[in-house]
């Protein structure tokens, strides 16, 4: 998808009807590929590249808020971008806000 930028600093990347929930897309944000999941209504967005071997996240296993990596099942919680397998591994998590139907990607979110 191409980047819309709003005024406020977000980019629109979707509308809300084009990621039903339990369902990801994939779109590109200031050259970064981004995950974006509808985890029951609530989006979430992180960086798309596992940092162990560069696996698709967007393509992973999601149960409840975390997203295992397709490659070798490392797993990322949606809404920090933290692995929940320890090891110190991590994901960019960015801002996500639904308007009017709508969906946009903002900035990194503070871990």
């Amino acid at each position: 998808m191409t980047e819309q930028k709003s005024d406020v600093g977000l980019t629109k990347v979707a509308r809300v009807e084009e990621i039903p929930q339990g369902h990801c897309k994939v779109v590109t944000v200031n050259d970064k590929p981004i995950a974006v999941f509808n985890v029951q209504g609530t989006f979430y967005a992180i960086y798309n590249k596992c940092p162990h071997e560069g696996g698709p996240l967007g393509e992973g296993r999601v149960k409840g808020h975390v997203v295992a990596c397709p490659w070798h099942d490392l797993s990322f919680d949606l809404r920090s971008g933290v692995a929940t397998d320890g090891g110190g591994y991590c994901v960019g998590s960015y801002q996500v806000v639904v308007k009017e139907e709508e969906v946009f990607v903002g900035g990194k979110r503070p871990r």
